[in-house]
């Protein structure tokens, strides 16, 4: 009898302690303050890039010129970066002082994004359907430059028999094409002229059904280009008009050389007529 009722008075202990955890575990189940689903409380601080060393206005930032700490959050300023990843290889368009909080407008944020290569220059060109390939042109192309001159710009002079040079008028007034001006420039920006207005009561059309057509619109390219053959194109630029040719990724690198055309050329190479002066006989006026 003492060992059955030792087994009941165990079996009641184990019971009792059972029913105590099953209690507590549903009873921290519906504790609000420890729901799962509730919202976890805002951090009170956060990660923040500041400036190591003084970044001067135009420097490109490194990793070592950057820091990070932990600020409260009311201490942080507006549009500040949260990781040093994202300010290495800006380019600061401000002064930032050492120790000062780094933001993402302290950077430059252009319309255009472009990057010139070391060594070169940033150089535009504004070119059409004509001059650029149908504006079908784009970053990352390479091209050729073809300068066109009016005979104007090449005038025919006469030295008189008192030394003295004058211009011959009327003479070679064709345009004139020199060789290939500059080969194997490479395209780092365009800005393409706006999208005109559908008209009234008409949708504009999807983007993805639209085809290239003829607008008479321009487009300018940013070329990279040396400083000598910014010189270059400076001139051309104003003094005739310039046409870019699209080269294949397969020829990078490559050039070649050409001999320009002349009308002289047109005519002895590729047979082209030159014009006749045809004298049209004046009729004798009738006698009364």
């Amino acid at each position: 009898m003492r060992r059955t009722s030792r087994l009941v008075l165990l079996l009641g202990i184990f019971l009792a302690a059972l029913t105590f955890v099953v209690v507590l575990f549903l009873g921290q189940g519906n504790n609000p303050s420890v729901n799962p689903n509730q919202p976890s409380a805002p951090p009170t601080q956060l990660p923040t890039v500041v400036a190591a060393v003084d970044i001067p206005l135009g420097t490109v930032v490194t990793q070592d010129m950057l820091s990070s700490r932990t600020i409260a959050v009311p201490s942080r300023e507006v549009n500040v970066l949260g990781d040093v990843s994202e300010g290495v290889g800006k380019t600061a368009r401000t002064n930032i002082t050492a120790g000062a909080q780094v933001h993402s407008t302290d950077f430059q944020n252009r319309a255009v994004p472009i990057t010139v290569p070391t060594g070169k220059r940033a150089f535009p060109v504004q070119v059409n359907e004509l001059t650029g390939v149908l504006n079908l042109l784009d970053v990352g192309d390479t091209v050729d430059l073809i300068i066109s001159l009016r005979g104007d710009a090449f005038p025919v002079v006469q030295v008189l028999a008192d030394g003295s040079v004058t211009v011959v008028s009327g003479i070679n007034p064709l345009s004139v094409k020199l060789p290939l001006l500059l080969q194997d420039v490479q395209i780092i920006g365009v800005l393409d002229a706006p999208a005109p207005a559908p008209a009234e009561g008409q949708a504009a059309a999807p983007a993805a059904s639209q085809k290239p057509t003829i607008t008479g619109a321009n487009k300018l390219l940013v070329l990279a280009v040396t400083p000598a053959q910014a010189e270059v194109l400076l001139f051309a630029r104003t003094s005739g008009t310039l046409d870019a040719i699209l080269r294949p990724p397969s020829d990078a690198g490559q050039t070649v050389v050409t001999t320009g055309v002349i009308l002289k050329t047109l005519v002895t190479t590729y047979g082209i007529l030159p014009p006749e002066i045809v004298q049209v006989p004046i009729p004798t006026p009738l006698k009364k």
